[in-house]
């Protein structure tokens, strides 16, 4: 028994040793094959909020905190930055981004959009890497119907990869709720939606779990868009990554990518603390749900309406399901999912099953909320098809829609729900006033031999922009409306 126990010791230290060779070995090979850090990768901003500060600020002190970090930013571009910088198109040269020029206001950054005659107010907030730029269209689209916007920037969006590093979901939430604490009571009369993409979606539904759970006033609708409730279960790894990290040959080993940072309102370089960030807080998001679940509560969540690809890279699709629909008891909230381009030449190329996807989604027995697929109308056909349905039911509806797929577009994407196909730094059919096509991050039509871009081949061919997106915004719009002529629905708690 003895000498059993002393081999299986020694098979686990060999098992758990060889293991972390390989995981070091692993952060070598990166560090060695990628390119070199630069300023905007190690640079550490001094003026960002953090979570500690939530209880002594408010949504106008946010915004002054937020006014110093970026003549921070700009203080560090004279500085260190702009001497390191090669890109005819940085992000970090004020106007030199031709995408930027093209834009009158600055998208880095949190706003409030007024309306003159108010018929409601929203919350919108963008997801991980982002900036308020993702959810503008949305934003504005809200804003020309009398819906007051504010738009909010998380800590260590918008400035540089770097403040992505050290960032905590924690201070995301904090600056969410302090945003969500200035509306509650700034305008306590008019109807109150949220708007999240994402991580931000993400952070909207912990952030109304927590109101739920302490007796506050929740957003009367939550719209979630590609909301990120699925966990990674690489990121449980990110914490010994840090470790390493702290040696000279392994610094790059905070990062799971590092590119040029050409992009004005995203970072391409990214940091495996913000992705261990997402997964602790949809775990915390999780584990609110159970607890909530086991107190009776649940049936006091708003209407949540979901806007979801069946396919998805970034987040679980499924996940979204499990994890949150198949606790709403709501014939009010809707998940509405977006099929991939049925035409029968490309369904011989995809790799996924769709239809075993819609199968599982549509088979929850013991959750009332209705479900909506947009797919082509037949295989034959690019023209779009709304089909809905309660999840407790078989019964299915038709409705014909004046949308069509592009004919090579074979699937949505995570990065592309919330804009327009004319974006103008993100959509892919976009013209100037004389109808001439302008050059986007979301239109690029490059060829040549592989391994020659700086650019995985992968970011460049992603979709960035909706060809569905009106139909979304639609929707959105509709739901608002309908609750401002109609405001019996306040989540108000008692």
């Amino acid at each position: 028994m003895l000498l059993w126990f002393k081999r299986l010791f020694s098979y686990s230290l060999i098992f758990i040793f060889g293991g972390l060779a390989v995981f070091i070995l692993g952060d070598l090979v990166f560090s060695l094959s990628h390119p070199d850090l630069k300023p905007w990768h190690t640079l550490k901003l001094t003026q960002e909020f953090h979570a500690d500060m939530e209880s002594s600020y408010d949504w106008n002190r946010y915004l002054e905190q937020e006014q110093r970090l970026f003549e921070e930013l700009e203080s560090y571009k004279q500085k260190f930055i702009r001497p390191a910088i090669k890109l005819r198109n940085s992000r970090f040269i004020k106007g030199g981004n031709i995408l930027e020029r093209r834009l009158a206001d600055n998208w880095n950054r949190s706003y409030k959009l007024d309306a003159q005659t108010p018929q409601g107010v929203a919350l919108v907030v963008h997801g991980l890497s982002d900036s308020p730029y993702s959810l503008n269209s949305i934003a504005r689209a809200l804003n020309r119907n009398n819906i007051i916007v504010y738009g909010l920037r998380l800590p260590g969006h918008g400035t540089l990869p770097s403040s992505l590093d050290d960032v905590a979901w924690q201070d995301w939430l904090a600056a969410v709720r302090l945003a969500d604490r200035h509306i509650q009571q700034q305008h306590k009369s008019l109807p109150y939606h949220f708007v999240g993409y994402s991580t931000g979606a993400a952070l909207g539904v912990k952030m109304t779990l927590d109101s739920i759970n302490q007796g506050k006033k929740t957003p009367d609708h939550l719209f979630l868009l590609s909301p990120a409730l699925g966990v990674s279960k690489l990121a449980r790894y990110a914490n010994l990554q840090r470790i390493l990290s702290h040696l000279e040959m392994f610094r790059k080993a905070r990062w799971l990518d590092i590119q040029p940072e050409y992009d004005p309102y995203k970072y391409n370089s990214f940091t495996k603390n913000a992705g261990r960030q997402v997964s602790l807080l949809i775990s915390q998001t999780y584990t609110d749900i159970d607890s909530l679940k086991g107190k009776g509560k649940l049936q006091k969540l708003p209407p949540i309406t979901s806007f979801q690809s069946v396919v998805d890279a970034t987040v679980s699709t499924l996940d979204l399901v499990d994890k949150l629909y198949a606790v709403i008891n709501n014939e009010q909230s809707e998940l509405v999912l977006f099929d991939v381009n049925q035409m029968s030449y490309y369904k011989e190329l995809i790799v996924y099953n769709p239809d075993e996807i819609i199968d599982t989604l549509s088979n929850q027995p013991d959750s009332h909320f209705r479900m909506t697929l947009i797919t082509n109308h037949h295989d034959s056909t690019p023209a779009a098809i709304e089909v809905s349905w309660l999840s407790s039911s078989e019964q299915t509806t038709e409705k014909p829609l004046a949308l069509a797929w592009p004919e090579d577009v074979y699937s949505l994407s995570h990065t592309c729900l919330p804009f327009p196909m004319d974006d103008p730094v993100y959509g892919y059919d976009t013209r100037d006033s004389h109808g001439k096509e302008m050059q986007t991050l979301g239109n690029l039509s490059i060829r040549g031999e592989q391994g020659v871009l700086t650019v995985p081949a992968g970011t460049l061919l992603r979709l960035r922009s909706n060809p569905f997106y009106a139909y979304m915004e639609q929707r959105i719009i509709d739901a608002v409306m309908k609750s401002s002529f109609d405001p019996s629905g306040s989540n108000e708690l008692l």
